[in-house]
């Protein structure tokens, strides 16, 4: 995989849901100012990939899983390995699947069993990794300039009606709301750079994947921060903190001349486009994981099974979407722990036993 895929890759994932979503969450939390916190994240992710530069040297083109049981001893890696796969790329795996069945189920297709849309994506998914990892990157290429189009038409309908008045005043409300934003959007979505770590093998160039990370850091940035502050300048900090999907929302507000308006298809196309590669990049990870924690020596043989264990666990996840809002206000705990905290462990104790030797 090329440099350039892989940041095509990783942008369309990071993208994922945080383009429907994240705005909202930032402008419940910092107001008017939900800008601010994207940018001082943005320098916050850009001085972080240089442990992950840093690790990818320490792993030497070795899978993750190896890189563990080599580093914390056979037993403690496997059981890091599980731990990890489990809490985070299956968790997000299985959590994005029932996003994706909650937004077509009450804004596309409000008839259809949300099983049945989860059953129609599982299938593409599975379909698009037996033919491989290194395809998917291929098709990124491809994806990623249909989705940042997409993109910036939304961006460009929403400048129309911005009121740019509705920043003032900066920081009415102190800085301590900004600090907010800065965790929230330090936990998702750029914390989980830490799953670039499971396609070291695919890359054997330290330079390539360093410039992978970054241009994929500001690119998600820049998107994220743009559209931020059109939602604000479009519809104030008021309204959008209890849309789920204000990204939609706003371009529902478009009217431009009389005949173009109501572009929310475009939202729609574009978030179908994303979600797919945050779902297949979180579902090749599980199953290659898994594989290796396993002893399995095709992870395409898992791909059914974690498949079909996938569509209970979403259809269960929780009663209502209103459990999405709580479920936000501890999630940065698991991403701070398992793509933060971990990863400086695993390359503490890596330097310190292997200095020793």
């Amino acid at each position: 995989m090329s440099s350039r895929q892989l940041t095509m890759l990783l942008t369309l994932h990071y993208w994922g849901s945080a383009l429907l979503g994240l705005p909202s969450m930032l402008i419940g939390l910092s107001g008017k100012d939900a800008w601010i916190p994207i940018l001082i994240s943005m320098v916050i992710q850009l001085l972080v990939i240089r442990l992950f530069v840093a690790l990818f040297a320490q792993m030497n083109g070795e899978s993750l899983g190896k890189f563990l049981m080599r580093t914390l001893g056979r037993m403690a890696g496997k059981i890091m390995l599980a731990l990890y796969l489990f809490f985070v790329p299956f968790l997000i795996f299985v959590l994005t699947l029932r996003s994706l069945g909650d937004f077509t189920g009450n804004d596309l297709f409000i008839e259809t069993p949300p099983s049945a849309i989860y059953i129609v994506m599982l299938f593409a998914l599975v379909y698009c990794l037996y033919k491989g990892i290194t395809a998917v990157g291929r098709s990124a290429e491809i994806a990623f300039p249909a989705a940042l189009l997409l993109l910036l038409l939304l961006l460009l309908s929403l400048v129309h009606g911005a009121e740019w008045t509705s920043f003032l005043p900066v920081l009415e409300q102190g800085g301590q709301r900004v600090f907010q934003g800065i965790v929230i959007f330090v936990g998702y979505p750029n914390s989980e750079v830490a799953l670039s770590l499971f396609l070291v093998p695919l890359l054997q160039d330290q330079s390539a994947y360093r410039r992978a990370l970054l241009h994929s850091t500001w690119i998600t940035s820049l998107a994220l921060l743009l559209l931020t502050v059109l939602v604000i300048a479009v519809l104030g900090d008021k309204l959008p903190v209890n849309i789920p999907y204000v990204s939609q929302f706003a371009a529902k507000t478009v009217t431009i001349g009389g005949f173009y308006e109501r572009i929310e298809t475009v939202v729609t196309v574009l978030w179908f486009i994303v979600i797919f590669y945050r779902l297949i990049l979180t579902f090749y990870i599980s199953a290659s994981g898994c594989a290796e924690l396993f002893g399995v020596k095709q992870y395409k043989g898992l791909l059914i099974p974690l498949a079909l264990a996938s569509i209970p666990l979403a259809l269960n996840a929780w009663d209502n979407p209103s459990v999405v809002g709580e479920l936000n206000e501890v999630w940065y705990l698991n991403v701070f722990f398992f793509n933060l905290l971990c990863p400086l462990l695993w390359y503490i104790i890596h330097k310190l036993r292997f200095r020793t030797k």
